[in-house]
């Protein structure tokens, strides 16, 4: 369950460092992260399994439900609430050497790998999104709040310091308001592109 709605094509992972993430394979969206615990699936097995919801056991960050990848006219055209169910084509997912999973799915005209790796520390959350074979330049939107300020070094308090996002040196971001706060996203080059920012909390 997120923002009162029912997700049925979500996975959560858990980590040894016990951070841990639940992601919509049908949004390609992050949409909650949370250290503690994995989850109570208890409604999932008792009587007879319903209403098949599994409950993070820990103090959840809620982020978004939206896609994090999507095709504007221009840099200032409202970021789509949803990708249609069969615009999204789930390729599945890889595992690298410590288990840090990456996401693959085609949509908005590109092939899209998104991978999640813990640091070590168990501070902050690295996500990288790669696009190719893009017909056309994409955006990125990175985080999403009542408020964005930019501080130094490429790093953006979001919601009042509720958490931190560090972009990558290269990253030329952009904060943009809306008619509910404002948006961080970040312009992705046709054809082949990536970038990297870290979820601090």
């Amino acid at each position: 369950m997120f923002e009162g709605k029912k997700r049925t094509h979500v996975i959560s992972v858990g980590t040894p460092e016990k951070v841990n993430y639940s992601y919509d394979l049908k949004q390609g969206a992050l949409l909650q992260i949370w250290r503690g615990e994995f989850l109570d699936v208890t409604e999932m097995w008792k009587d007879r399994g319903e209403p098949q919801l599994a409950k993070p056991l820990g103090s959840v960050l809620p982020l978004t439900a939206t896609p994090a990848i999507a095709a504007l006219a221009d840099k200032n055209t409202e970021w789509p609430d949803s990708i249609a169910f069969d615009d999204l084509q789930n390729k599945g997912y890889v595992l690298d050497k410590n288990k840090m999973l990456t996401f693959s799915y085609s949509s908005n005209g590109a092939d899209v790998n998104d991978k999640i790796v813990m640091q070590s520390d168990g501070v902050a959350i690295d996500r990288t999104i790669s696009v190719s074979n893009s017909k056309g330049p994409l955006y990125c939107r990175i985080a999403v709040g009542p408020s964005i300020e930019a501080l130094k070094n490429n790093t953006y308090s979001i919601g009042n310091k509720v958490y931190t996002v560090k972009l990558a040196a290269e990253i030329k971001a952009f904060i943009r308001k809306t008619k509910n706060g404002e948006e961080l996203l970040a312009p992705l080059a046709t054809g082949a592109d990536s970038l990297t920012y870290s979820l601090i909390w």
